[in-house]
């Protein structure tokens, strides 16, 4: 006998019983389904969660500039991901020429280079308005002085009006742009707030009176990553100069990031940024700059996420498992069943191999037929929670596959023994039973 024969005759063995057939697929399928729809909702959240990370400067670099450690104590080196303390040597800091410098060498390389991302100023917003008998409106925000690269690098999308522009920044234009949350709660909508005039001031009486030049929204991001929108107002960096009395402010900076281009080597280009900015730092002998990035911080989360999706569907493959078992409990009732079917077939000249044949054909048909539904099932479970995440993607393909050499596995493992037993009956006796 061969396969095509055993396919068959498993296949009509199928039809005859349905309700038997049926709950024995169901453990089958259940087990795939759960597997296929746990691993495609991790690859979904990772997706996810990679792009909100995106939106938010995951692929950024921090430029620090710090003092350089006393001999022998090199190991006592700041964390670069904490405040480089304060700097002050102006001839020491960041420049704006020095910045456009490197923006120009590193080409393609980079996106942007964003200023002020450190720096922020808490006060209150207040509304002008041209009738004296109107009532004034007032918010407390952040101020945050910086430049246009930090609105594209950002991915803030341009509501009304425009984005801060190089004019901006050359004449120290007093202008800001407000968030769409502040511009609707000044002025009733971002549309109307365009051309308007705002006063913001500090605690300690600092005043800045500015022209609303734009309304810009923020990316919107997943809890996971931090969801939600301060209320932040944007103005050209030259003007922190007027909000503190800090060494080089507004002309100089202690700390910027770099935005990588899409699709380059990280560690390439932090190596190239560092290159660069050490020529300026060479024969300074009190600071240097510290390029640093998030890659081993990105690394330790996708195999968090990698470590939580396999052992999740490691538990649904124990569903698979019983299933498996089922499968066997099964076949041992059918050869029970089909003992003097067996003695006949037997006796008409069948060898034991073409019996263990059948049997074990019928055990794999059955779990594929499982499998294929089971992925089905999971493929389309999986898919639906990977639209609600907001990050819809595919099975992984090693997944898919992995899923139905299971399935054909545990065919071929809890069908041999059924079928062994059902070869290794003797023929006379089989066909006495009644």
């Amino acid at each position: 006998m061969n396969f095509a024969e055993s396919t068959k005759m498993a296949l009509s063995s199928l039809r005859t019983n349905k309700m038997r057939s049926a709950l024995t697929l169901l453990g089958v399928i259940i087990g795939i389904a759960a597997v296929i729809a746990i691993v495609t909702l991790g690859s979904s959240l990772q997706a996810s969660v990679q792009k909100d990370l995106d939106k938010v400067g995951a692929n950024n670099f921090s430029v620090q500039v710090k003092e350089r450690p006393e001999e022998g104590e090199e190991d006592k080196a700041e964390d670069p991901f904490m405040g480089g303390g304060t700097i002050d040597d102006s001839d020491s800091l960041l420049t704006p020429d020095m910045l456009d410098a490197v923006k120009t060498a590193m080409g393609s390389q980079i996106e942007g280079i964003i200023i002020g991302e450190y720096n922020s100023y808490p006060g209150e917003m207040t509304a002008e308005n041209d009738s004296a008998t109107a009532q004034e409106k007032s918010t407390n925000l952040l101020l945050r002085p910086t430049n246009p690269d930090y609105v594209s690098a950002s991915q803030y999308s341009i509501q009304a009006g425009r984005s801060l522009n190089a004019d901006d920044i050359d004449s120290a234009r007093p202008s800001t742009m407000l968030s769409v949350e502040t511009a609707t709660e000044l002025f009733g909508s971002p549309d109307a707030a365009v051309g308007q005039y705002v006063d913001f001031q500090l605690d300690d009486g600092t005043s800045l009176n500015l022209g609303v030049i734009g309304v810009y929204e923020e990316p919107e991001t997943g809890p996971l990553v931090g969801g939600g929108s301060a209320q932040t107002a944007l103005v050209p960096y030259p003007l922190e100069a007027e909000l503190t009395t800090s060494t080089g402010a507004g002309e100089g900076f202690s700390q910027v990031s770099v935005r990588g281009g899409a699709d380059t080597d990280k560690a390439a280009v932090a190596s190239n940024l560092q290159r660069a900015f050490d020529s300026y730092y060479a024969t300074n002998p009190d600071y240097k700059v510290e390029v640093s990035d998030f890659s081993e911080d990105l690394a330790s989360l996708n195999q968090i996420f990698t470590t939580m999706s396999l052992v999740l569907a490691a538990i649904g493959g124990i569903s698979l498992l019983v299933g498996g078992i089922g499968v066997m409990n099964i076949m041992l009732i059918t050869v029970t069943e089909r003992t003097r079917e067996i003695g006949i077939r037997k006796a008409l000249g069948a060898r034991r191999r073409d019996i263990r044949m059948q049997f074990i054909t019928e055990a794999v048909v059955v779990c594929l037929i499982g499998g294929l539904i089971g992925i089905a099932i999971g493929t389309a479970a999986g898919m639906a929670g990977a639209a609600a995440i907001g990050a819809l993607v595919f099975p992984p393909l090693w997944a898919v596959i992995m899923s139905m050499l299971f399935s054909l596995s545990i065919g071929l493992f809890f069908g041999y023994y059924p079928a062994g037993k059902a070869a290794k009956l003797d023929p006379i006796e089989a066909l006495r039973y009644e």
